[in-house]
């Protein structure tokens, strides 16, 4: 298929990415995602909001529709200190952004083993402040904190991206409570605080059935620790007839996973299957890429035996 997948769902690559330099001003705000920022300052427990500031004194702020807050920190300045002064600087600017549509906020760095050290907590004033909001993408530490936001409902929001190695089970189910009658696009990133399969399937079930994110056409579970159950799971579910995307990668999928999916006929309806960075076998990739979908399947690896049978951690943490 010769459709690029962005084309279905708002994602950040929707606009050019662009480093805001306030001698160059905002530019062309409709096609560029305005990225800030945000350091530690002068070795104290603050963080910088004046690159910020200036942006907000550009006389085309209003017109910026996708917001980068890149979140730096050092050892010596609390990470929650830095998400919550972020957190509230920006929330404190919402009229100054009102066609705001598309927002990342979190940490600066993409960690190979996305094990970030800055922690998330409370995003629930980022979709009280934006009302208008259609993509959210949050990257850090999902595990010290309460999220806050359990049965919180956006009218708006298409797109929502939790990206981390830590989130622990109240997080996870606050995500899954949210009330997003419009939402179309879901990444989640599990990690190793989640341990419980029961309590995490029990979780994905309203999701899987309709009964949450009904408009759901892009899934994606991404590093979790028992992709086979998933796996499993969504193709005995309602959800697997109207997805366009399913992206269970960098997780520990093993052939028992890959042939459930390749019984069910509904995956052939997919536009784009992603499973890499997962542990199937060559045969068993060989088959699913004769789906009648475009399927991505790079960097396999084997199970090992580690003295207590064949068993392979998510590529999250390898």
């Amino acid at each position: 298929m010769s459709e690029n997948i962005n084309q279905f769902f708002i994602k950040l690559e929707n606009w050019k990415f662009q480093q805001f330099n306030p001698q160059v001003g905002i530019i062309n705000p409709e096609n560029h995602a305005y990225a800030i920022r945000f350091l530690p300052k002068n070795r104290s427990k603050s963080i910088n909001l004046e690159p910020f500031h200036g942006l907000l004194q550009d006389p085309q702020v209003n017109q910026i529709q996708a917001l980068i807050c890149q979140i730096g920190y050092e050892n010596y300045c609390n990470e929650n200190v830095c998400f919550g002064m972020v957190l509230e600087a920006l929330c404190d600017a919402c009229e100054e952004l009102p066609n705001l549509q598309a927002l990342f906020i979190g940490d600066g760095e993409q960690h190979e083993y996305r094990k970030s050290k800055l922690a998330v907590f409370d995003i629930r004033p980022i979709l009280e402040a934006f009302p208008n909001l259609q993509l959210l993408k949050v990257r850090g530490q999902f595990h010290e904190y309460l999220l806050e936001c359990e049965s919180f409902k956006h009218e708006n929001l298409k797109t929502l991206i939790i990206e981390t190695a830590d989130i622990d089970e109240k997080n996870f189910a606050q995500i899954c409570a949210l009330q997003l009658p419009n939402l179309e696009c879901l990444e989640l990133w599990f990690g190793r605080q989640l341990r419980h399969s029961k309590f995490v399937m029990d979780r994905l079930t309203p999701i899987f059935f309709g009964e949450s994110f009904p408009n759901l056409a892009y899934l994606g579970l991404r590093s979790s620790e028992f992709a086979d159950l998933l796996a499993e799971n969504i193709v005995q579910s309602p959800i697997i007839e109207r997805l366009l995307e399913l992206d269970l990668s960098k997780g520990n999928l093993s052939d028992r996973g890959a042939r459930a999916l390749l019984k069910c006929p509904a995956i052939n309806q997919l536009h784009t299957f992603d499973i890499s960075n997962n542990c199937v076998s060559e045969s068993m990739v060989q088959r699913l890429l004769k789906l009648n979908c475009q399927v991505i399947a790079y960097e396999q690896e084997s199970e090992v035996d580690r003295g207590c049978g064949a068993s392979r951690y998510s590529a999250l943490h390898e």
